[in-house]
């Protein structure tokens, strides 16, 4: 009885037991992971309207998420990547999206050349719906789709030499291969047909869109897997 209390004890004096956000456990940081929000700084982002370090303001930090309110403008990581996990937790009162082979390089909007998962609150299974990448894959995955509508929802990317994989609170929801067969006719059926370069940057940033909604993000940290 003594060791069970005592258990309880260190359990709940733990750091994580108070939920401790932007940070890394041992076996994550043995495992490779890094953190790309510090929690209290905009260090690693860049803006797209400026293509320069970011500046606080319409993104801010608070209670330890970044979190922008309307007119802050989509920003990137400063450094890219080719084969990663990339981990995050995200809460909207809207629309945005987290985007994938983003180019700095190509004049327009950040999502020209880059596809997007969807962040937003609804609960359907579709492409547009949260999850799903954008206008190309719905989500597959039995059953009800489980999302936090007004609170935090974990997402998590995986791609490697153009396989991809994405969960969604911890459950898989779709799989892609950017170039395959699959993958062209469904490119070539959306508003992507004419998209000169679409998902055609293998080595890119990743990048947070301003949709006109708030939306907060916190414990984003990536992985690079080696070939």
């Amino acid at each position: 009885m003594k060791k069970t209390i005592a258990f309880a004890i260190a359990v709940a004096l733990s750091p994580l037991a108070f939920g401790e956000e932007n940070s890394l456990t041992d076996a994550e940081q043995k495992d490779g992971w890094k953190l790309l929000f510090d929690g209290k700084s905009a260090k690693g982002w860049s803006s797209w309207k400026t293509k320069k370090p970011l500046k606080l303001g319409k993104w801010a930090i608070k209670e330890g998420s970044l979190t922008l309110s309307k007119g802050g403008g989509d920003i990137y990581t400063t450094k890219a990547y080719e084969n990663f996990e990339l981990s995050l937790e995200w809460k909207t009162k809207g629309n945005s999206g987290i985007l994938i082979r983003v180019n700095p390089a190509v004049a327009g909007p950040i999502y020209k050349v880059a596809p997007e998962m969807q962040i937003e609150r609804s609960t359907g299974k579709g492409s547009t719906d949260a999850g799903g990448l954008y206008a190309l894959y719905d989500i597959e995955c039995e059953g009800d789709k489980k999302i936090n509508p007004n609170g935090w929802n974990t997402v998590k990317i995986r791609l490697v030499n153009g396989k991809g994989t994405h969960w969604f609170n911890g459950v898989k929801i779709n799989e892609y291969e950017i170039g395959s067969a699959d993958w062209k006719k469904k490119v070539a059926a959306s508003k992507f047909a004419k998209w000169e370069g679409f998902a055609e940057t293998k080595k890119g940033h990743l990048g947070l869109q301003d949709h006109g909604a708030e939306v907060a993000f916190r414990n984003v940290k990536i992985r690079v897997i080696k070939k």
